[in-house]
């Protein structure tokens, strides 16, 4: 049979787009430490090139798509002292090794703080939840699909995060996107247990070769990345002591009831005053900036009052003050202001 020149010639174009952008992934040295202070060596050895893996689920998948190609990985599943769940004289000690899977079914969480164990609960799948770790989560990177498009798509962007010139998402599809700090990324932060965090005032401490640092989860975080250096490793996730009269309330919006990730979550951790009034209040909103956001304002509203439906009102429309929605996603105003109400009433 005589062959179709215009398929042939689709065939090689397809050849050449393929030979373009397909290549075989290198494949990264492997180190699996049984120590921190092995692994910190091997990190300062490397000086940069490597990357910490654990759990492996966020990690495998930027590789596979060639968003970073690390060319040494320093397992620290073999470190034990990483994996604990334990009560400290100030409050709840979480190796950063913990399974989620694991921390939603402590009995020390859910006897101190149920909410947090109920927020771990939702992330994922079981199965994600049987792999991923708490350090994993808090340090994972962005959703973005400009920024994991894979090149072997035939396109790809080389955004900010990538140290290219422009955010694409600003003028792009955005719906997912950030309504708090329009300008530079957009991108927000994917962590669940980072919002959690944020609210109960947690601490992320680590060590590098420079020695140990805390450093509170609301400041953990920045607009492209978090303040991890490339040789530190988290050791322990530390949450205070919640205040017998503190009520929590975590509420996540998602398309589907399990395995995706928060359009709009509120974690609120209010505390009374003997005379029902707000001692202290805790806002933090995932799912609408580049790190968990605390609407100030909002909280400071709350402080030394008694809750009623007038007072959350204001408070909701507080809590969106200063949001600038992109183009296809006003909707997340309107989400925030039903959770922040719903969380408080």
């Amino acid at each position: 049979m005589k062959r179709n020149s215009i398929d042939h010639k689709e065939i090689e174009k397809a050849f050449s787009w393929l030979n373009k952008y397909w290549s075989k992934p290198v494949k990264p040295l492997y180190y699996s430490p049984e120590t921190i202070e092995e692994a910190l060596s091997l990190l300062e050895s490397f000086k940069g090139e490597a990357k910490i893996i654990a759990g492996g689920i966020d990690l495998i998948g930027l590789m596979k798509n060639k968003v970073i190609s690390p060319s040494v990985l320093v397992s620290i599943k073999k470190i034990g002292s990483l994996s604990y769940i334990r009560e400290n004289g100030s409050g709840i000690d979480i190796g950063p090794l913990s399974l989620i899977d694991d921390i939603s079914k402590s009995a020390l969480i859910k006897n101190r703080i149920p909410m947090f164990s109920e927020l771990c609960r939702l992330i994922g799948s079981p199965q994600i939840r049987n792999m991923a770790t708490i350090g994993g989560n808090i340090c994972q990177d962005v959703r973005c699909w400009y920024y994991r498009r894979p090149k072997i798509t035939g396109i790809s962007f080389d955004c900010l995060r990538k140290k290219g010139s422009r955010c694409y998402a600003i003028d792009g599809e955005n719906q997912y996107h950030s309504i708090f700090g329009e300008g530079g990324c957009v991108a927000v932060c994917p962590s669940d247990i980072a919002t959690g965090l944020t609210a109960l005032d947690g601490e992320i401490h680590t060590i590098s070769p420079r020695g140990e640092r805390k450093i509170q989860a609301s400041k953990f975080y920045k607009a492209l990345g978090n303040e991890l250096e490339p040789d530190e490793i988290i050791i322990n996730i530390h949450i205070p002591n919640p205040d017998s009269t503190t009520k929590h309330k975590y509420l996540k919006f998602r398309e589907r009831k399990a395995i995706d990730f928060s359009v709009v979550s509120v974690y609120s951790a209010i505390t009374f005053s003997d005379s029902d009034k707000i001692k202290k209040a805790r806002i933090a909103i995932g799912g609408v900036s580049p790190i968990p956001y605390r609407p100030l304002d909002a909280e400071r509203m709350l402080e030394g009052e008694k809750i009623t439906e007038g007072l959350v009102e204001e408070v909701s429309e507080a809590s969106v003050k200063g949001a600038t929605p992109l183009n296809k996603n006003e909707y997340k105003v309107s989400l925030v202001k039903a959770l922040v109400k719903r969380s408080l009433l």
